[in-house]
């Protein structure tokens, strides 16, 4: 017997799930130099339209290349915290808050997601719109997160010392 799509309950995994969609986005949405198309054409217009004084190349290089590796490795922190939190079944109180503390981090790495995004945006002109669905997807994420804390709370009460 099946079970209609709308009364289906999600899957305790489904933040590691998710978290690896995000991943995957954001790697997709990096190789593709965050929709800009040619980062040189991109520097001599901001130097044209006197956005910058030089025209400066290695800059903007090096501040792609950067955010690249910095979305990626916080990304890649996100599920590693979300692996460990999962594979700690918590006896005690200090597996809890061991396990608390790993959900905790995740959703911090959330927020470093988003404020990386941001940046993008700034340093780059980008459009915002496109950084929608990215911004969405991160934030179903932290919901996520939040209701296994609570599913967790629940467990706390059992708990030994």
């Amino acid at each position: 017997m099946s079970v209609l799509v709308i009364n289906r309950k999600e899957s305790r995994y489904e933040p590691i799930m998710y978290s690896v969609k995000i991943h995957d986005m954001l790697i997709d949405l990096a190789q593709r130099n965050y929709g800009i198309k040619d980062l040189k054409n991109f520097v001599r217009l901001r130097y044209a339209y006197g956005k910058d004084k030089t025209e400066n190349f290695a800059r903007y290089e090096y501040l792609m290349l950067n955010n690249k590796k910095s979305i990626d490795m916080t990304s890649r922190l996100l599920m590693n915290n979300l692996l460990s939190a999962q594979s700690i079944y918590p006896t005690t109180m200090a597996e809890w808050e061991q396990r608390r503390a790993l959900l905790n981090a995740a959703i911090g790495n959330c927020h470093q997601l988003i404020f990386s995004i941001q940046e993008i945006v700034k340093i780059f002109d980008v459009d915002i719109n496109i950084f929608d669905s990215f911004q969405s997807a991160i934030d179903r994420e932290i919901d996520l997160i939040k209701k296994w804390r609570q599913r967790d709370n629940k467990i706390k009460s059992c708990l030994k010392g």
